[in-house]
Formats: structure tokens, C-alpha cells, sequence
């Protein structure tokens, strides 16, 4: 009998350091650590919303570029919808699953409120707006149709702390379009709609000097370094 109660308290004890193992801080950053992000779906950055974390920002692909829109930032975070990562970024950043794809959740979250005020002409008193999402307002070069004389549209950039950026430029009649920009400034993105899904194909990016000469379709941009970096 009472090898039989030792032998009971010690499967309870292993057990328990299964249970612990399972469920400790550093087992679950091993677990982040191994996941292999497809390449299909673009990922950058060093996670989301924070170094670390086990969601990451998505560029444009063609698994991804039905789901990129000016107003949100395109997110993957691995696992099911029903994972601890997905359920906080629905809740803390008012988030929405959009899709699924390769064991990656895909979570659109909403870009700054700022952005809206910025579009519709409100005018920023504070160009560098520090412990946000937004980080400056201002104007630049823009055409939307081949031909066309450039005129200056109004723009918002928002730089991430991984120094990435996304450029969301407003045309005068209406509507507006965001490119993506990786930590060494080159284009890896613009958004679309579900009317110019051919556009993603047509995106070139070319230097001259300090700025950045982006063609989308017949749209023109020219964007400056300085307005990524902010510099």
C-alpha cells in the first residue's frame, strides 16, 4: 500500500514540472522563436505592436494584397483565431480577423485616428507627435493619371520603431493610397482595392538623390527620405 501511495505522489510531481514546462514564459518564447514565417505573406519588422512580440507586420503579396488598406496596418500573428496573441489584438487595438492563411491569423488594426483629421485638412500644430502612431503631416509631389502635372497632396506618415514606415498620401478629390516602406527605405508595398488588384504588379520605386520616384499604375509620387526618417 504504501508503495503504491509513492508511486502516485511521484506521477502527481511529474505532472506538475510537465504542467510548469508547458506552460512557463520561456517555453512559450522558444515556441515563438521556431515558428517559420512564410514568405508568401511578406512579414517585417521585429514583431507586433512591439519588439518581440509574436505578431509582425505584412508587406504586399499576393496572398496578402487583396487584405492592405490605407486605413490599417495589415497584421499576422501565428496560430489560430483563437490564440492568446489574436485575441489581444481584437481587444487592445480594435482589430479584425480578415483571413487565414499558412497558420497565420491575419488581423487588420486600425492606423491612428489622426490620420482622418489629417485627410479631411485639419491642420497638425505638432508635425512630430512622439508616444503615437503618427508621426508627422505634411504635403508632396503627386499625379494620378499618366500626363497629368504633378500637384501636391496631403500626406501622413507613420514610423515604426524598427524603422519602417507607411506613407499614406490623400488625393484632393477624394480616396488616397499607402506604401509600405522597409527598414532600408525601399518600397515593399502599396495598398489596393478591390478594383485595381492588377496594380500590385505595377508598383516601380526609383531613387533620385534623396527622394523616392514611385509609380503605381499612372499614379506618381515623390517621396524624401527625410520624410521617412523623419531627419
Amino acid at each position: 500500500m504504501g508503495n503504491a501511495v509513492d508511486l502516485f505522489r511521484s506521477a502527481a510531481v511529474l505532472a506538475a514540472l510537465v504542467f510548469v514546462t508547458v506552460s512557463s514564459p520561456a517555453h512559450l518564447a522558444d515556441a515563438r522563436e521556431s515558428f517559420v514565417w512564410p514568405a508568401s505573406l511578406a512579414p517585417f519588422g521585429d514583431g507586433y505592436p512591439k519588439a518581440g512580440d509574436a505578431c509582425r507586420r505584412l508587406g504586399e503579396s499576393s496572398a496578402t494584397s487583396a487584405y492592405l488598406d490605407h486605413t490599417a496596418t495589415l497584421v499576422g500573428c501565428p496560430g489560430g483565431a483563437d490564440s492568446a496573441s489574436v485575441r489581444a489584438m481584437l481587444r487592445e487595438h480594435r482589430g479584425r480577423v480578415v483571413g487565414q492563411a499558412e497558420g497565420v491569423t491575419l488581423i487588420s488594426v486600425p492606423m491612428d485616428g489622426a490620420m482622418s483629421r489629417a485627410a479631411s485638412g485639419h491642420k497638425n500644430e505638432h508635425p512630430e507627435t512622439k508616444g503615437t502612431a503618427l508621426s508627422a503631416t505634411g504635403k508632396l509631389p503627386c499625379a494620378r493619371s499618366a500626363g497629368q502635372i504633378a500637384g501636391m497632396c496631403r500626406f501622413v506618415v507613420t514610423r515604426h520603431s524598427d524603422r519602417t514606415a507607411n506613407v499614406t498620401v490623400y488625393w484632393p478629390p477624394g480616396g488616397a493610397r499607402t506604401i509600405f516602406f522597409g527598414a532600408d527605405g525601399a518600397v515593399i508595398g502599396v495598398s489596393t482595392t478591390a478594383t485595381d488588384q492588377s496594380l500590385a504588379q505595377k508598383a516601380v520605386a526609383r531613387k533620385n538623390g534623396e527622394v523616392n520616384l514611385i509609380s503605381v499604375g499612372d499614379e506618381r509620387y515623390e517621396i524624401t527620405d527625410s520624410i521617412l526618417s523623419g531627419k
